[in-house]
């Protein structure tokens, strides 16, 4: 479960989703290198976690830095920090299951990089309107088993 306090952290992380999915979307056959990828993970993961002030406000500033260097790398707009308090209970849903995978893969070497192409996509989907964030959901139970593998 989110812990209240890390909000903005979960909300930069959506931002960072949305910015990387959007790079994909427009440059063929564009996947980020193995960076981006800790960072969600360990993001997401540190979600499920109680933070002081000092390491969530440099979390947060790290991934918001880092949805800057990917829009200005990849020429594709920043993704503003979303506002996960609104969320819906399917988006909700989603974020803590995107967690649970992140947890997962914490302690692995390796990135997989379908895992995490899914939780990039899974992040972009929770700015979406549509009801992408049902869809992400509904592959969860694959990744999970996936991440358990890896």
């Amino acid at each position: 479960m989110m812990k209240n306090e890390n909000a903005r952290l979960a909300g930069a992380l959506v931002g960072l989703g949305g910015t990387i999915s959007q790079a994909m979307d427009e440059i063929e056959d564009f996947i980020p290198c193995g960076h981006p990828a800790t960072v969600v993970i360990d993001g997401l993961a540190s979600l499920q976690a109680r933070l002081s002030d000092e390491e969530l406000n440099e979390k947060t500033e790290s991934i918001c830095g880092l949805i800057d260097h990917v829009s200005e790398k990849r020429g594709v707009p920043v993704h503003s920090v979303a506002n996960v308090k609104e969320f819906s209970s399917s988006k909700k849903e989603l974020l803590a299951r995107l967690a649970d995978v992140a947890c997962q893969l914490q302690t692995k070497e390796a990135t997989h990089q379908n895992i995490n192409v899914w939780l990039y996509r899974g992040l972009a989907a929770l700015e979406d309107e549509s009801n992408a964030a049902i869809n992400m959901l509904a592959e969860a139970n694959a990744m999970e088993a996936a991440a358990a593998l890896a």
